[in-house]
């Protein structure tokens, strides 16, 4: 997902997912089109998944929230919107925690001597029935 960045503007289904792509923008245009062309892709996925699961079905989505440019993206919210677009009601979102994981538990994402971040310590299980 995401393999080629698009300039178009998009208008997300989650509105979290929105702004937190428009404060990226901000501070960098190309990584923010970088950051859009995952999650067009990761909605237009979900669209296609919408259509192949029957009524009373359920889909489950396991995903992290990583941070870019110091902003973590809502993408456990974005894909509970995303299904709710294409009928789908929210069931629950499982917060696990990821305790082997091989990188660091810091990193420094802009590369500046000294500046960490934290990385992903846990993913989200986000559970939807189709209604």
């Amino acid at each position: 997902m995401g393999g080629r960045a698009t300039k178009e503007k998009y208008r997300f289904a989650s509105q979290d997912l929105q702004v937190a792509v428009d404060a990226i923008r901000e501070d960098n245009s190309k990584r923010a089109d970088e950051v859009s062309a995952f999650y067009v892709d990761l909605e237009a996925s979900i669209k296609n998944v919408a259509t192949k699961v029957r009524v009373g079905g359920h889909a489950c989505y396991v995903v992290g929230n990583r941070r870019v440019k110091g902003i973590e993206l809502p993408t456990d919210v974005a894909v509970r919107c995303a299904f709710e677009e294409h009928g789908f009601r929210w069931v629950d979102t499982f917060l696990r925690s990821i305790p082997n994981k091989r990188m660091p538990a810091k990193n420094s994402p802009s590369n500046k001597a000294g500046a960490l971040e934290a990385t992903m310590t846990a993913e989200y299980i986000v559970v939807m029935e189709k209604i």
